[in-house]
């Protein structure tokens, strides 16, 4: 079995990630806040103003003042958009980055007046014995236009991009990636040849220094959107995590808020659905959003969600779901999960991209520790600025790609917990 993201030291053959110091403080004020998963959204949301400061990332090794015990530092930067990312069995480390703005094609986007733009502006950076480099480019990508409707509240300056989401390797080495896409299936038609690959998973095969042999597609997310729409709702797919075991790929579809199997030939199957809720201070149904899938150490599949508009706060859950049965809520009370993953005490690391509501105007990302008891431990929140995905490294060590919804000063951190 595979876990997605986890791969033992004693598998490292030749490679190591280099930290790169952060030289330079990034701060940005009077912004527009942004989010990009919440597709799938009832509703259209109003563009609202906020001043938001975002905080500094610590530069070199310095520690995190809310607990002591936290290093943070910087092995990546000047990504665009970083979303999943996945150590290969050499210990190099790989990142996927949804991209920079589009400026082609325009399609509509998943609610009246949003316009999508269509790029291939997508990505693949490695990093390996302190080399950064982007081994895949023209990858496609969607982008909110800013002249029509805003999906969520945006923040100045960076991008409400979809685009690729993940990555995992399997057994072999070989590597698989899954592309975003955010709106109606219908319209992917209007982008051609170049615009096929959205909402799929790619099957990537690479040299061992990271130069890609051949690509191709194996599953397609936006053709079984159309085909089955196992969430009975509003037509659109936007496959955001996933991971693998054995010869089966499991994805999590935030746009069409359910969980799917892939098998090795390609085939989907409907592994759960999370339905939307309702709350007596929402005027709308809350979309659940799945945005995070890992293995726990009891062979479980746990799934954390974002929930959509209006992004309350503490209503986000992570569930627990068994092969063939209906996903059972394990833990609720967070706000915004972005990524889980397995800690070593048999707990979870839990990610919230924002820790309050989007609409309060905070862009502060916090990484949780969740018990196996169900207690929970804020192990970072200063630093962290709209997180949008972690992994565990070789070293023991989580990665997680921060200043995720941003063009050029994207980062991957990785945090330390001191012994």
């Amino acid at each position: 079995m595979i876990k997605k993201r986890y791969i033992t030291l004693k598998r490292i053959k030749r490679c190591s990630i280099d930290i790169i110091g952060l030289t330079k403080k990034l701060v940005v004020s009077n912004f527009w806040l942004i989010f990009l998963i919440s597709l799938s959204l009832a509703v259209v949301v109003p563009a609202l103003f906020f001043g938001v400061l975002i905080p500094t990332v610590n530069a070199q090794e310095s520690s995190v003042s809310t607990n002591s015990r936290i290093r943070m530092s910087v092995v990546a930067r000047n990504l665009n958009n970083p979303r999943g990312l996945a150590f290969r069995s050499d210990g190099a480390l790989y990142i996927t980055e949804a991209g920079v703005n589009g400026q082609g094609t325009q399609i509509p986007g998943p609610a009246p007046g949003v316009i999508l733009d269509f790029g291939l502006n997508g990505s693949v950076t490695r990093v390996c014995e302190g080399v950064q480099e982007r081994i895949i480019t023209n990858l496609p990508s969607t982008t909110v236009d800013p002249k029509g409707t805003q999906l969520t509240p945006s923040i100045n300056g960076s991008s409400q991009t979809f685009g690729a989401a993940d990555i995992a390797f399997d057994r072999k080495g070989d590597a698989y990636i899954i592309i975003g896409y955010a709106t109606n299936p219908i319209y992917r038609g209007n982008l051609g040849y170049d615009g096929a690959n959205l909402a799929s998973l790619l099957k990537i095969n690479l040299t061992p220094k990271g130069k890609v042999v051949s690509m191709k597609k194996i599953a397609d997310f936006a053709d079984y959107e159309s085909a089955k729409n196992p969430s009975n709702d509003d037509l659109v797919s936007d496959p955001y995590s996933f991971l693998i075991k054995g010869n089966h790929s499991l994805v999590v579809d935030g746009g069409a808020n359910d969980l799917l199997r892939v098998n090795k030939q390609g085939d989907i199957s409907t592994e759960g659905i999370f339905n939307a809720r309702y709350f007596p201070n929402a005027q709308f149904p809350v979309q659940s959003v799945p945005t995070a899938i890992a293995i726990g150490s009891d062979g479980a599949y746990y799934i954390g969600e974002f929930s959509g508009f209006p992004f309350l706060e503490s209503v986000a859950r992570i569930f627990r779901l068994l092969p063939g049965q209906a996903p059972q809520v394990y833990a609720d009370g967070f706000t915004q999960i972005i990524d889980i993953a397995p800690a070593p005490d048999g707990g979870l690391y839990v990610l919230e991209y924002a820790s309050h509501s989007l609409l309060s105007g905070d862009g502060s990302g916090a990484l949780i520790h969740l018990s196996p008891s169900g207690q929970r431990r804020t192990l970072v929140s200063d630093g962290l600025v709209l997180p949008t995905a972690m992994t565990i490294g070789p070293d023991g060590a989580i990665y997680v790609s921060n200043y995720g919804s941003y063009v050029g000063v994207g980062q991957v951190v990785r945090i330390k917990i001191a012994s």
